[in-house]
């Protein structure tokens, strides 16, 4: 839905996906993806600082996911964060973002911070012109704890998959352990965060995390055995899945 037809509440959780327009491939470049993920955690607290060189940029984002603090050499900070992100991925043609408004109207203001200044900087560097996305983006309200738990692998599983292996999830995995392998590590989803190998800056507090995701470092046996579980019934031979 856009945003203008949406209210978002304080504290309710959030999935956000936004597409681009024609099925374009904007997240197949990894210097584009860590533009992205630069461009998220500026536009949550502030802006980008200015004069970064696109070398700068793509040293701040690796900083980031590795749970490095930036200095103001390359972060403008203006307000506390817009949003708390829980999960994210990003998939050749569209990203997921799955949050927490942490004040009234802070996901329209994110998403469009967001997406304008990732536009302009595709259409540059691409010398493109015109939009890039498919309208705002699409909004769903997560209610309940097992919607939760849903958004959360969907996110941070079952679309980082695609990317691993396209066509998944009607062929089945054609080999578990190289699926959780690439799982773990791929930079551009928070996977590798909830299973303790990275504490990536652009994510909420670990008690956010806790919170929402029931994600704690007492419980990342249990989550991996249960991707592995996961994993193993989506491998090949099991029944498809069929999911929106």
């Amino acid at each position: 839905m856009p945003f203008r037809e949406t209210i978002f509440e304080v504290g309710q959780p959030v999935h956000i996906i936004s597409r681009a327009i024609e099925e374009r491939k904007i997240f197949n470049n990894e210097i584009d993806c860590f533009r992205f993920v630069f461009q998220l955690y500026a536009a949550n607290i502030g802006k980008p600082a200015y004069s970064l060189w696109r070398q700068d940029i793509v040293k701040a984002a690796q900083a980031l996911l590795q749970g490095e603090e930036l200095s103001s050499h390359f972060i403008i900070k203006e307000h506390q964060p817009l949003v708390s992100l829980l999960d994210f991925s990003l998939v050749v043609n569209h990203n997921h973002l799955y949050l927490v408004p942490n004040s009234e109207n802070s996901v329209p203001v994110l998403m469009k911070k967001l997406n304008n200044a990732f536009a302009q900087y595709f259409n540059l560097k691409h010398r493109r012109k015109g939009a890039l996305f498919e309208g705002p983006y699409r909004a769903v309200m997560i209610k309940t704890q097992l919607q939760s738990d849903a958004v959360s692998r969907y996110v941070s599983v079952m679309n980082p998959l695609d990317v691993f292996q396209p066509g998944w999830r009607e062929d089945g995995l054609r080999n578990k352990e190289d699926a959780f392998k690439f799982l773990e590590d791929y930079q551009f989803s928070s996977f590798p965060d909830k299973i303790g190998k990275r504490k990536s800056k652009i994510l909420a507090p670990p008690e956010v995390l806790e919170k929402y995701l029931s994600i704690s470092p007492d419980k990342l046996n249990n989550y991996r055995e249960f991707v592995e579980e996961f994993l193993k019934e989506r491998s090949s031979g099991h029944e498809p899945i069929y999911l929106e």
